[in-house]
């Protein structure tokens, strides 16, 4: 960690003694997981970047008496923003089955699985493995969120689908990913390859499907939808982050 960062955050919890030891140490992980977000998606990898951002937020002392006076709020405010990043996600990829003709059921399936289980999940645990390097955070997404999108097996009419695990795996990849701004060409590039990995498995590999080239714009189209909600949702989520957490010294 930062050393600007872990100073910071040692201050800040001087200031909260008053608390539990349990609930101190939850409150530091939160506004750690919120700083580490920011820098993140600010592209700050400096010790002299770090300590600029950090200097543009409430002292340490009076952010203390703001969480010992807020005490609670916290954890609805991470429930709640993972919880409306998740529904944009599900309701971009459900809403996209039933505009293709799925049936109502299985696109409310659909979207309260990718949306709940898999979106809302991955904002809520994420903070868990942050200090970790940018490919173990990668790899660690990829595995939660597969975990995650068990539900997602379940939309069907034939019973459990494993290949629908995927889409929830794909979700966490870009998640994660995307926290921090990706060059043009990888962001185009990322459907491309899932909807040619996808093909490859269920046609080539298991042959649970046949290759019609007619399938191949929809199949896009959808992984391209759930990269432009996953954009959305973390824009989103970045908003209403910095709209309850550290505000500059000029606003406060």
């Amino acid at each position: 960690m930062s050393r600007a960062l872990e100073a910071y955050l040692a201050q800040v919890g001087l200031g909260l003694k008053g608390l539990t030891g349990r609930r101190r140490l939850a409150l530091i992980r939160e506004l750690e997981a919120h700083l580490l977000d920011e820098a993140e998606a600010r592209g700050i990898e400096s010790e002299s970047a770090m300590s600029a951002m950090l200097s543009g937020k409430e002292h340490p002392s009076l952010l203390a008496e703001e969480f010992a006076a807020g005490e609670g709020q916290d954890a609805n405010h991470r429930g709640g923003t993972a919880l409306a990043a998740g529904m944009i996600i599900g309701l971009a990829t459900g809403g996209h089955l039933w505009f293709e003709g799925w049936h109502w059921y299985i696109s409310l399936a659909f979207a309260a699985a990718q949306g709940l289980a898999v979106g809302a999940g991955y904002f809520w645990v994420r903070r868990h493995w942050l200090r970790l390097n940018p490919w173990a955070r990668t790899a660690v997404a990829i595995l939660i969120t597969l975990l995650l999108s068990i539900p997602l097996g379940f939309t069907t009419q034939h019973g459990f689908k494993p290949t629908r695990l995927l889409y929830g795996a794909f979700t966490g990849f870009l998640l994660e990913r995307h926290s921090q701004e990706r060059p043009i060409w990888q962001t185009l590039l990322e459907p491309v390859v899932f909807t040619a990995l996808m093909f490859l498995l269920e046609a080539g590999i298991l042959g649970r499907v046949r290759f019609q080239w007619w399938k191949v714009p929809l199949e896009l189209s959808f992984n391209a939808t759930i990269l432009l909600s996953v954009m959305i949702a973390l824009r989103f989520k970045r908003l209403l982050a910095e709209r309850r957490f550290l505000t500059t010294q000029e606003q406060g």
